[in-house]
This record gives C-alpha cells, structure tokens and sequence, in this order.
C-alpha cells in the first residue's frame, strides 16, 4: 500500500503534533511494502505473522526513504527512524489528528457483505452535489484507512470510508480513528467466522460503528433483523422493505425483466435485471 502526500509541509505540522518528532526531510509519500518505497516516503515497519517490515530497514534506506516508523531502532542505519510501540498506533493517530483538520461529514459503511457497493453508490449520488473523498480499492483495513483519511483535502466536502474487520475490535479501531458523523451497517451475516468464531461475536464487531455515532447519525436497515435489533445511542433514520421505515422501498420487475427501485413512492429504473 502506498499513497502520495500532497502538502508535505502540512503533514510535518501534524505529524510533529501528535509525535512530537520533527521529520528531517520533506515526505512526500507513505508505504507499508518496502518494494514500493520512492524517494521521500515515510515507510511504516510492521510485524505481520509472516513477515516483519524492519527486516526490510536496510534496502528502504537505500531506496530513498526519508523515515521510518519502527517498534525498534536499526542502529545500523543511517536515516531517521522514529521509534514507538506499535508503528500501526502511530500512523493512526497521525490520520486521526488530520481526519480533524476538516468539518465535513464521515460516512463509515461496515457490514458482512455489501461495503464496496454501498460505498460506490453513495459516491455516485453524492458527487453530483459534493467533492467527494471515498476509499479506493481494498484501503479499508486499520492501515488502509489511516492512509486513506491522509488524502483527505481542503477539497473535499464529504468522506465515504469503507470499514473492514478480520478479527475482533478493529471496527471500533477504525471508528476512533475515523470519527464518522454517520454510519451504515449494510448486514450482519456468518462471513469471516474464522476470525470471529460466532455471529454473535460478528454482530457485536460490527454495531461497534453505531456505538461511535453517540453525536451522530445511524442509517438502519430494517430488513436485516440483526441489524434492526442494535442499540442506537444518536439519531436514526431507518429504511428497508416496509411501510414502518423513515424511507421505505420495494422491487418491482418490469415486463422486460428490467428491475424498478420504488423508494419513498418514487419509481427509479435501475435497467439492470438483478441488483
């Protein structure tokens, strides 16, 4: 995963803000694979259970790194490395603390099937009206989102962030990290049970988003019992299948096999025979 960094100066002052490290040269880039590592990045060492990202230290130095986030220093090395127990905390809390640079709304979207759909529809509509920032490909992990938040630009006027989870507690990870104003739990399904073991543990992960929404905004799907059943501690507007919705909807096939969206009363052609 790598990203650009558009206003180097910027990321220094927010950088030095929740760090209180001073970079040594300008970043204009951010990578957790050291293969992808160009001149100027901020390359982030992970430890995976595989693969441990300071083992790479040496041939990032030599690509033109400018720092290094590390759980521990390689004095062996002559770049800058800015030490801290958990580089993954760290480049967190740096895209927290630029997430809060800008008022605009957060749409977090979680959910066991659905997010990427969800997220690019709502792009769709919304960027008639708005500048819109959303997640790109698969940046919907605890590193994939804090690289997508430090993309965010003075542009933008409203944020789509998909939110994945492997295994328990990183929904509320990437909610604190996030900050969503409103949120959208597209289902609750047995998907991922290796890395929860039970639905029960795969509902309590994903109505962490709601949890997060105690100032904000919870978009509830009726037609998901599971989803329909979660405590709600802000404002909720409801939509699904039936009359006791905020915005209830129905499918109707037209004679051509075409499928029809009736949202709120309106008819809205999808020219698609499935959905």
């Amino acid at each position: 995963m790598r990203i650009d960094i558009k206003h180097p100066e910027r990321f220094a002052t927010v950088f030095k803000a929740v760090t209180s490290k001073k970079l040594h040269r300008p970043i204009l880039g951010i990578t957790t694979d050291s293969r992808e590592i160009q001149e100027n990045d901020l390359y982030i060492a992970l430890k995976g259970e595989r693969v441990d990202g300071h083992s790479f230290l040496g041939s990032v130095e030599k690509s033109g790194a400018s720092v290094a986030l590390v759980s521990q220093i390689n004095e062996d090395l002559d770049f800058q490395q800015i030490e801290g127990d958990d580089p993954l905390s760290m480049i967190g809390n740096i895209a927290n603390a630029w997430r809060n640079q800008f008022d605009i709304h957060v749409i977090g979207i979680t959910g066991s099937n659905g997010k990427t759909s969800t997220k690019d529809l709502l792009v769709h509509v919304l960027q008639s009206s708005y500048k819109v920032h959303a997640t790109q490909g698969n940046f919907n992990t605890t590193i994939g989102l804090p690289l997508t938040l430090l993309q965010l630009d003075d542009e933008h006027s409203v944020s789509v962030l998909e939110m994945g989870a492997s295994v328990p507690g990183e929904i509320k990870v990437l909610s604190q990290i996030a900050e969503p104003t409103h949120g959208i739990i597209t289902n609750i399904a047995p998907a991922h049970l290796e890395g929860f073991g039970s639905i029960k543990t795969i509902t309590e992960e994903k109505s962490a988003l709601f949890r997060a929404l105690e100032n904000g905004i919870s978009f509830v799907n009726l037609a998901d019992d599971k989803v329909a059943g979660l405590e709600i501690f802000g404002e909720k507007v409801t939509f699904g299948l039936t009359q006791n919705c905020d915005f209830p909807a129905d499918i109707h096939q037209e004679e051509d096999g075409s499928l029809t969206l009736i949202l709120d009363a309106h008819d809205i052609p999808t020219g698609s025979q499935n959905l």
